[in-house]
């Protein structure tokens, strides 16, 4: 060993001098800018134009006479005016600020204000400026070009916005947050010019010049129609134009229709606003010889207009000249909206204007006794729900695993791990998460598992080694590449195979192993460590493969503590598993995760690290299954308190999918729990059927007791019906009561289609999962074609239709492994208890979305909202399966009864009675209407809407700006 030690060694100083041999990539480094900042302070000054009066296309002189301004302040000033826009004044010799600017030529004739603002101290001064009609405009040559834009501004219908070119729910999610009061508009712009038929832009046309890009082609030639900034949320985009000729005629009509959208929220004030740009003048376009662009607004009233004089105006319509730039702001009917900052597109200048300090914030109405309600109802159930959960986790994990004094330290890693989640946001809590448990849970859970289970010392520092091993070459392989060795990784990841391999299976070399190992490890750590040195952090490739190999050790840990057996085999399996379930999950969440061109530029996804900090609680989730099968391997499992909460906590749950609405969440929670309580009450754990296994001989026995006396309940039935009874009536009657009341075996053979019929828990949960499965198979597959099909492919909505998908199989699961303990006396009436209890536990999910119908904008959900009417057919639907599966594994679990005891189910379900028939009929009858119904109401049972505010990224966020 001494040897290998001081090899060992001799290599890892050498590899230390070799990585810092090794010169990194370039790699650039952006600096931050610091942003100016200004000091206000009001005064008033003197402002003149000169000439006070002139024609259109005539230069004036603007100057203002500002004070003195504050240290450090500019020097400077800037003009406003609808007769020229905005311009800035630069100082004079005389210690006056000026300004020498053309009016526009083609401005309509009228006064306007001139209103000018300096910088070094905020003081405002105006003027008025009249200009009259221009005296040498000059007259358009060749053909007539004339262009009428009408312009229509309305409430836009639910969901329309879907159908513009460049739709995305995240970009109207984003702009348009559910907050109330936020109304999503339409901005309908339609261009028709009329050019002669040999016209320049009839031949582009022609030749398919906007077929590409019909939007850039309307807008150089007709100007820019759009919402205001803060209010647009889709730009305008434009149709493929539509052009109109007839034979011998000599003019051409071309139609442009583009929409646009965008929100506003008039209980903050908001306002609509809409904005013209004239097309630029020169190249091979054209210019026009009129213009007349026609703005008009439904529900909404004109606050305001900057730019040249309208030629008409009217509470909801303007119409202004095409060849001069205008806004125009919009106010929704009986609101009001501080418009005059968007206009002069100065906030200081429009507080001016406004002659107001700051904006009152709006008294927000009562929304009554039934809303608090509704709202205490919601944040109690909330509490409860949370605490319910805590509960069912506990005794899910059971006492014996509380009193280990070795898990404390466990519990309190994992609490250290998570806690900070709740206090520094997700991302940056999922990310201290993962540093913290990836180098410790792995460690924590083999030493549990050694002193769980005995004689395993060999195994856990085996398995250890390997990961160490794994864990450090992957990192070293990583460094290798991205400081510029190329190729040469793949030399290196063969060499660190074949080593490790041949001094693993070559028994004379197994003693160089823990030198390999540590020479491994000790590579990543000198080459991950020449990285980072060098700036580059590690990718998410690397990190999805570090975390695969520790998590792979904790479930091989856990599952051996379970199990208690040690097992080369579950190693392998543990470690495939998770490997290619992380592996998956990572590819699905990143597609260009494995490109090893994009390695070095530390991309870290935040959202992927979140789901991998998760993932030891999802192994202690899939630890209580393995344990709940374990228990139910014998019918103990009946009554075993661990498995019990183990299904009430996988119930609850499944109730995530109610996640959409958090304040719904509680609610749902709450009910589940409530339903499964009274699905298996705590008084069946007294009953004969539980307490008393029964095994398939006795089963049989007690089936064949059970139709026995029957059949005497039956003939006592028919006797007693006769009217001619004979003279042996009573001793016949007598004897048919014995016969009825007589019974033998462990327990009563009325309940003999109420016992576990000589199979385990465990076994007939399996039974009952596989046929809740199937009998709902239409609802689910309708339901994720209908996910995929209506664009919902997100991973978390995806997840919320699997969840939504599993919940009643699950549901049936648990009916099955504890059917002794479900109300019932048969599996006909255990399966009209199941029935009720299914309602209540999984029909407050198909609710929200009826509830959202009639309260959430349609606007804000990630599919198409449906109607309250549609919804409600939704829940009727919802109702539809839940029954049929319900009856249909009642039915067949009645048939299963039977043919375990070795006989025909027509011996107690006789179809030649109606009466008998009654469930089958009922259960066909249904499934009928919920199929039919489900091919034809559409986006009724897809994933639940969600109507939250999205995540934002740090560097980049599209929220509104606040506005003047």
């Amino acid at each position: 060993m001494g040897v290998v030690a001081a090899a060992v060694l001799l290599a890892l100083v050498a590899g230390f001098w070799a990585v810092t041999r090794i010169d990194p990539p370039a790699r650039s480094q952006a600096v931050p800018e610091d942003e100016p900042s200004e000091t206000y302070t009001p005064a008033p000054i003197r402002v003149t134009v000169d000439p006070s009066t002139l024609p259109a296309g005539r230069t004036v002189r603007v100057t203002a006479f500002c004070p003195d301004p504050v240290a450090g302040a500019d020097t400077g000033a800037s003009a406003v005016s609808g007769a020229f826009g905005k311009v800035d004044l630069n100082p004079s010799p005389s210690g006056a600020l000026y300004a020498d600017t053309e009016v526009d030529p083609a401005l309509t004739p009228g006064r306007y204000w001139v209103i000018v603002s300096c910088n070094g101290r905020v003081t405002f001064g105006t003027a008025e400026l009249v200009v009259t009609k221009a005296t040498d405009t000059p007259k358009p040559s060749g053909p007539p070009r004339i262009a009428t834009t009408q312009v229509t501004l309305a409430k836009a219908r639910p969901g329309s916005w879907r159908s513009h070119p460049d739709a995305d729910r995240e970009v109207v999610a984003t702009a348009a947050p559910d907050v109330p009061g936020v109304t999503i508009f339409e901005l309908k712009v339609t261009h028709v010019l009329r050019v002669p038929v040999d016209d320049p832009d009839m031949t582009a046309l022609r030749a398919g010049a906007a077929g590409g890009s019909p939007t850039q082609f309307a807008e150089r030639r007709l100007g820019v129609v759009s919402p205001d900034a803060e209010s647009v949320i889709l730009p305008t985009a434009f149709g493929t134009p539509v052009v109109k000729t007839e034979a011998g005629a000599r003019e051409a009509v071309i139609t442009f229709t583009g929409v646009a959208y965008g929100r506003s929220n008039p209980d903050e004030g908001d306002y609509v606003g809409v904005e013209y740009a004239p097309p630029a003048t020169g190249g091979n376009v054209l210019p026009l010889t009129g213009h007349e662009v026609d703005i008009s607004a439904t529900g909404w009233t004109v606050a305001g207009v900057s730019g040249p004089v309208p030629l008409a105006q009217d509470a909801r319509f303007l119409r202004l000249s095409g060849a001069s730039a205008a806004r125009a702001a919009f106010a929704q009917d009986g609101k009001t909206g501080s418009v005059a900052g968007y206009l002069t597109d100065d906030a200081q200048m429009g507080y001016y204007i406004e002659e107001e300090e700051a904006t009152e914030e709006p008294e927000v109405p009562d929304p009554g006794f039934l809303a608090h309600g509704w709202t205490v109802l919601r944040w109690v159930c909330g509490v409860a729900g949370s605490l319910l959960l805590l509960h069912s986790f506990v005794r899910a994990i059971g006492g014996a695993w509380w009193r280990r004094r070795r898990n404390w330290l466990l519990l309190a890693v994992l609490v250290t791990a998570y806690l900070p989640v709740a206090g520094v946001g997700q991302e940056y809590g999922s990310g201290w998460a993962t540093l913290l448990l990836v180098p410790v849970l792995p460690v924590l859970a083999l030493v549990s598992a050694v002193r769980a289970v005995p004689g395993g010392g060999r195994a856990a520092v085996a398995v250890g080694s390997a990961a160490v091993a794994a864990a450090g070459a992957a990192v070293a392989l990583w460094a290798l590449w991205v400081l510029g060795a190329g190729t040469r990784v793949l030399m290196a990841a063969v060499g660190v195979a074949a080593v490790g391999g041949a001094v693993a299976v070559v028994p004379r070399w197994r003693a160089w192993l823990p030198g390999v190992v540590f020479l491994m490890f000790g590579s990543g750590v000198l080459l991950g460590g020449r990285a980072l040195v060098a700036g580059i952090g590690p990718d998410t490739a690397v990190m999805v493969t570090v975390v695969a190999v520790a998590w792979s050790v904790v479930a091989f840990a856990w599952v051996t503590e379970v199990v208690r057996r040690w097992s080369s085999h579950s190693a392998l399996r543990c470690a495939l598993t998770v490997s290619l379930t992380l592996g998956v999950v990572a590819s699905l969440l990143i597609p260009t995760l494995w490109n090893f061109g994009d390695w070095g530029t530390a991309h870290y996804d935040w959202p992927l690290l979140g789901l991998i900090a998760y993932g030891p609680p999802l192994l202690a989730l899939v630890m209580l299954v393995l344990r709940a099968r374990r228990a139910g391997q014998r019918p103990e499992g009946l009554t075993d308190a661990t498995a019990f909460h183990t299904a009430v906590l996988f119930v609850l749950l499944l109730r995530a999918q109610a996640l959409t609405d958090p304040g719904f969440f509680g609610v749902t929670v709450v009910l589940a729990w409530a339903g499964v309580r009274w699905l298996l009450p705590a008084a069946a754990l007294g009953s004969d059927v539980v307490r008393r296994p029964v095994s398939q001989d006795e089963h049989r026995r007690l089936v064949r007791d059970l139709i026995r006396r029957r059949s005497a309940r039956l003939a006592l039935t028919d006797l007693l019906r006769q009217r001619q009874a004979g003279d042996d009536f009573e001793e016949r009657r007598a004897a048919l009561e014995r016969a009825g009341d007589e019974r033998s075996g462990p327990v009563d053979s009325d309940l003999a289609l109420a016992t576990l019929a000589g199979r385990s828990p465990w076994h007939n949960a399996l039974a009952a999962f596989a046929v809740g499965a199937v009998l709902s198979l239409p609802f689910s597959a309708v339901r994720i074609v209908e996910s995929v099909r209506s664009g919902q492919t997100e991973p978390y909505q995806l997840g919320i239709a699997v969840l939504a998908v599993l919940s009643l199989p699950v549901l049936c699961m648990v009916f099955g492994y504890f059917y002794p303990r479900v109300r019932g006396a048969g599996p006909i009436a255990k399966s009209l208890t199941f029935l009720l209890a299914a309602l209540l536990i999984e029909l407050p999910v198909s609710i929200q979305p009826l509830v959202a119908a009639a309260t959430q904008n349609p606007n804000l959900t990630d599919t198409l909202l449906p109607t309250p009417s549609e919804a409600l057919i939704g829940v009727l639907v919802a109702m539809g399966n839940i029954t049929v599966v319900s009856i249909g594994l009642g039915l067949w679990w009645e048939w299963r009864l039977m043919s375990l005891a070795g006989e025909p189910w027509a011996r107690v379900r006789n179809v030649r009675t109606l009466r008998a028939l009654a469930a089958p009929l009922a259960a066909v009858s249904i499934a009928i209407a919920t199929t039919a119904a489900t091919a034809l109401v559409n986006n009724v049972i897809a994933p639940l809407p969600t109507v939250q505010e999205p995540q934002h990224d740090s560097s980049s966020s599209t929220l509104p700006t606040a506005r003047p």
